[in-house]
């Protein structure tokens, strides 16, 4: 694997990604465009549970005036945060299978879908509702004799069970749920070459403790999974993201590309800077820990979408969802920044 030089730091501007009800962009995919020749891009917004966004690419990236709304009929799938393409055409959309800022479990986001025939106005999805989050469910039992998934489950179980004892405190819980780094799943990617689906689950939390202890930083996860009839999984890889966690994952030519952020939420004052990073997809099946090349390390603290195109790169910016008072407007627009992919990233 050759060292990618970071691209000259300089500062990034968002450009408005479309309008309410689409404030809270969370997962990005290019997918055909619906009824229509060309490439589009399908957005999920982590406070629309029965809907999902399309807009049509064009030479500058996004046009923004090209949003169209998608009904997912009779389905409701809360805090989408990952989208992933099948070979057939059909499409993946996850719920984070987080908690609450009070650490109260959310049933509407445990739980993932497949749409079968994504249309200019409505898709149809088959809803696949998902366990506890402990060890037995996600990884089976007893549970499979593999390091990696044995450190996993360790990780989760002890996050979540400090994410049990905030719960107990009510409203008063939201430092200690913050810092109880939960269960959250915000990426998803399939890396298939064939016809049968190969996605691996990226976790913004909780991080898996580094086995040199002190001498190296937390390590992200990601958790394959094992088929599209349940939301378990079978292997487990780890990311050296600097100390932070998958915030949305991306595939193009043999690549993974990774947004990667704090595994915990920013408060107001706070100035983190997320990171563009990618890893050849065929270090998945090594049995050691992956440290990805750093493309750029000034993205937004918010950056929470990511599509990789053949000379471009978009990543997509969270927003405020709209408020009583102005039911039509978002409070912060959801963006759009448009980085150029250079020619050592090149198809």
């Amino acid at each position: 694997m050759f060292a990618m030089t970071p691209v000259t730091a300089q500062t990034l501007a968002p450009q408005v990604l479309g309008s309410a009800p689409l404030c809270e962009a969370s997962a990005a995919l290019l997918v055909d465009c619906p009824g229509t020749a060309g490439r589009c891009l399908l957005v999920g917004d982590n406070e629309e549970e029965a809907s999902l966004f399309w807009f049509k690419l064009g030479d500058k990236g996004i046009d923004p005036t090209s949003q169209r709304a998608v009904a997912l009929k009779d389905a409701r799938l809360g805090d989408i945060e990952a989208l992933a393409g099948l070979a057939n055409g059909k499409i993946v959309a996850f719920g984070s299978h987080s908690r609450d800022s009070v650490c109260a479990p959310q049933k509407k986001r445990q739980r993932f879908g497949v749409i079968d025939r994504l249309t200019g106005k409505s898709a149809t999805v088959a809803v696949t509702e998902s366990g506890p989050i402990d060890c037995n469910s996600l990884f089976g039992q007893p549970l499979p004799d593999q390091p990696l998934i044995r450190s996993a489950c360790q990780a989760i179980e002890a996050a979540e069970k400090a994410a049990e004892k905030a719960a107990k405190q009510g409203a008063k819980a939201k430092k200690e749920c913050n810092q109880a780094h939960a269960y959250n799943a915000e990426g998803a990617v399939n890396v298939s070459r064939t016809g049968a689906p190969d996605i691996w689950i990226g976790l913004r939390a909780p991080l898996l403790p580094h086995p040199a202890g002190k001498k190296g930083v937390d390590l992200a996860m990601l958790l394959h999974l094992r088929g599209l009839d349940a939301y378990a999984f079978d292997r487990v890889a780890a990311l050296d993201l600097g100390g932070f966690g998958v915030r949305e994952l991306s595939y193009a030519d043999g690549w993974v590309w990774v947004i990667a952020g704090p595994p915990h939420d920013l408060g107001q004052k706070d100035e983190v800077r997320s990171k563009l990073m990618r890893f050849r997809s065929d270090l998945l099946g090594a049995d050691k820990i992956i440290v990805p090349e750093t493309f750029r390390s000034d993205l937004p603290s918010s950056s929470e979408g990511l599509a990789v195109l053949a000379d471009k790169i978009l990543v997509l910016i969270d927003g405020s969802k709209a408020t009583k008072e102005q039911p039509d407007r978002c409070a912060t627009p959801a963006g759009v920044v448009v980085l150029p992919r250079p020619a050592s990233a090149m198809p």
